[in-house]
């Protein structure tokens, strides 16, 4: 049985589609607390220090890709983001998400090429699945690159646990909750 959709303010739009149900709302959001909880938890244990507003501006960014990550699995952001007339909402869609890891290392200081490298891997990867049309190849594509990223991850030489955890939620977020469409426009 599906829940009762509610109407989204047009706002909203980009981020729960026009219609959404609120089991999806509250998860979508919980995914978002889940992941800036984690976020801080990972920056406490490492014993991280500097100026508070940016621990609040990673927790920002790990509560939007954390609640991204959900939410673009729902209908209603699916939705909002298939069919062919959608094409160019669905490349700044992707392009967008140059933001985050700019971000992300800015409020850790760890800018580094590989970091950057490995940004550059999920946004093209992205791209990549964002242009196969079947859906079967899609999730196919898709895991093959999640699992891709996650083992470049391991040998990167990257050993920062935030990094670590960011990079293989933004690759769920963009591989398999976006890159996907599951459901028709």
């Amino acid at each position: 049985m599906r829940s009762k959709e509610i109407q989204i303010p047009k706002f909203l739009h980009d981020i729960h589609g026009s219609k959404s149900t609120p089991r999806d709302l509250l998860l979508s959001y919980g995914g978002g607390l889940l992941a800036a909880a984690t976020a801080y938890y990972l920056w406490v244990g490492q014993g991280a220090t500097g100026p508070v507003w940016k621990l609040v501006l990673l927790l920002l960014i790990s509560a939007d890709i954390g609640a991204g990550a959900v939410a673009n699995f729902t209908r209603g952001t699916n939705g909002h983001y298939s069919g062919p007339e959608k094409r160019k909402t669905r490349l700044v869609f992707i392009f967008s998400h140059f933001v985050h890891p700019t971000l992300f290392f800015f409020a850790l200081n760890v800018i580094s090429p590989v970091a950057i490298g490995m940004t550059l891997l999920v946004i093209a990867s992205t791209l990549v699945i964002n242009q196969v049309t079947e859906v079967e190849r899609q999730r196919v594509v898709a895991a093959f690159l999640l699992v891709l990223l996650i083992s470049l991850l391991f040998v990167s030489g990257i050993s920062h646990p935030l990094l670590l955890w960011f990079f293989i939620l933004f690759g769920v977020k963009l591989f398999l909750a976006f890159g996907i469409r599951r459901y028709p426009a």
